[in-house]
């Protein structure tokens, strides 16, 4: 929300007063929740916006000495985990919001990721940078001291793979500043989720083995006082559970497909996430009975949940494993949940952030990989859609036939009259304003579009030679 008042002036984060000259200062940034799909259409749609905002966070670094995690008027609250900044504003590099800054933002993220606050800081920054930098991971220590809400310790599991996806798209940031050496510290960083994943967990009831799980200083697992460690809990883990939290590794597609034992087991897994073959028998109906259904019912669940954060990009997991038309059935379950009603937003908004995600998934384009700049193609639920950019320009999307009440699926895609194979479109060529047309069909095609390995996005943090298999 806007932070200035109308001669410019706003109450900065060393509580002096500061006049934005030219721009408006922004406020209020729920980042853990807003960089993964509000923060993306805003940049989409609102270019102007988006500049002034990456311009706000930056003015936070420098009057209250560290980037923000939940920025709170001019007050920090370090609620939440992870380091949700980072993908934030590498997203908004990659949009242009940050052009003339650019060398500002690196040295305020690369001061981020690579220490901590200091103690007489109000930020907690990364404060599990301590084992993270030493050994890969963020220790779990229920015991860490907290700075305010919440700390990252307190969640070693989860931060661990938030800590990784962001390195990943800082890495690509460093690529293209020309600061290879950190770009390759941080590339190998981007597959650190690797180091909180137990090949021996299993989940007793659904067979499959492999999970992420906390570890200790010391590098020990964390195993509860019964002895019995469950992916299902919620031990390490910020409002979320180790089966939610396992596709937070969108950065690393083939390790993390090789950690799931290939990708017919990969897929098999989402199956049993999203209850698949529950949303092809009902698509209208399913997602309330078999997804978790309570805003708030983060743990002891092996189910996608659509009200909350971690896991809002795993539909896409299916097309970046090369199975796209599982992508549009779950996406057109979820959009049932979606209302014209006063509780018609599933979930907590989250300054915007489920509306958004609301948004491209009824646009039919995603931006489900940090610091990409891809937006990743599903079957559109409207036949025609025009969408403003905000630099003079209009993207047409349209899709004869589209109906938001049933399956449908991709059987080809057209950019601007030529043939589209590829599931995704980049940021450079959808703010040119293309037309882009989707051709449907009701016959989910297993082989075809968007479905061979050429089809799909390279992970930028995939280990050198690895590939999709």
């Amino acid at each position: 929300m806007t932070g200035s008042d109308a001669d410019g002036r706003y109450r900065g984060y060393d509580d002096a007063i500061h006049r934005a000259e030219g721009w408006t200062y922004y406020e209020y940034f729920s980042l853990w929740d807003t960089y993964r799909s509000q923060n993306q259409w805003l940049a989409l749609t609102q270019p102007e916006v988006a500049r002034d905002i990456a311009r706000s966070v930056l003015a936070i670094d420098a009057q209250g000495g560290w980037l923000p995690r939940w920025g709170y008027a001019n007050f920090e609250t370090n609620i939440m985990t992870g380091d949700p900044v980072t993908p934030f504003l590498v997203d908004l590099w990659r949009f242009g919001a940050l052009a003339g800054r650019e060398a500002e933002a690196w040295a305020a993220l690369r001061r981020n990721a690579f220490g901590m606050p200091p103690l007489n800081s109000r930020h907690a920054g990364r404060s599990g940078n301590a084992s993270y930098l030493a050994d890969g991971y963020v220790a779990y220590d229920r015991a860490y001291p907290s700075k305010g809400m919440d700390v990252d310790p307190h969640h070693g599991g989860s931060a661990t793979l938030e800590y990784a996806l962001a390195d990943c798209a800082l890495a690509q940031m460093a690529d293209g500043l020309g600061h290879a050496d950190d770009a390759a510290v941080l590339r190998e960083r981007g597959r650190n989720w690797r180091k909180v994943w137990d090949p021996q967990v299993r989940d007793a009831e659904t067979g499959f083995d492999g999970f992420p799980r906390p570890r200790a200083e010391g590098g020990q697992w964390y195993t509860p006082a019964d002895g019995r460690y469950s992916p299902r809990s919620q031990h390490g883990f910020h409002e979320g559970t180790a089966w939610q939290y396992q596709w937070l590794a969108q950065q690393d597609v083939p390790g993390l497909v090789d950690a799931m034992h290939g990708r017919e087991q990969a897929g098999r897994r989402l199956d049993a996430f999203f209850a698949y073959d529950a949303l092809l028998q009902a698509p209208l109906t399913a997602a309330r009975k078999a997804w978790v259904v309570g805003p708030y019912s983060y743990y002891n669940q092996y189910r996608y949940n659509p009200n909350n954060e971690p896991d809002l990009h795993a539909p896409w997991m299916y097309t970046l494993i090369g199975q796209p038309w599982k992508t549009a059935t779950v996406v057109r379950a979820a959009q049932q949940l979606f209302t014209n009603a006063p509780n018609g937003v599933t979930g907590n908004d989250d300054l915007g952030t489920m509306s958004a995600w609301y948004l491209f998934s009824a646009l039919g384009l995603y931006p489900a990989v940090p610091g990409s700049g891809q937006f990743l193609l599903h079957a559109p639920r409207f036949a025609r859609a025009e969408v403003a950019l905000g630099n003079g320009r209009t993207l047409r999307l349209q899709a004869p036939g589209a109906d938001g009440r049933s399956l449908q699926y991709i059987q080809g895609v057209r950019v601007d009259g030529e043939p589209q194979q590829a599931v995704w479109l980049d940021w450079q060529r959808l703010q040119q304003g293309p037309t882009v047309r989707y051709q449907l069909t009701a016959q989910a095609p297993e082989r075809g579009w968007g479905t061979a390995p050429a089809d799909l996005p390279a992970s930028y943090c995939a280990a050198p030679g690895s590939a999709l298999e």
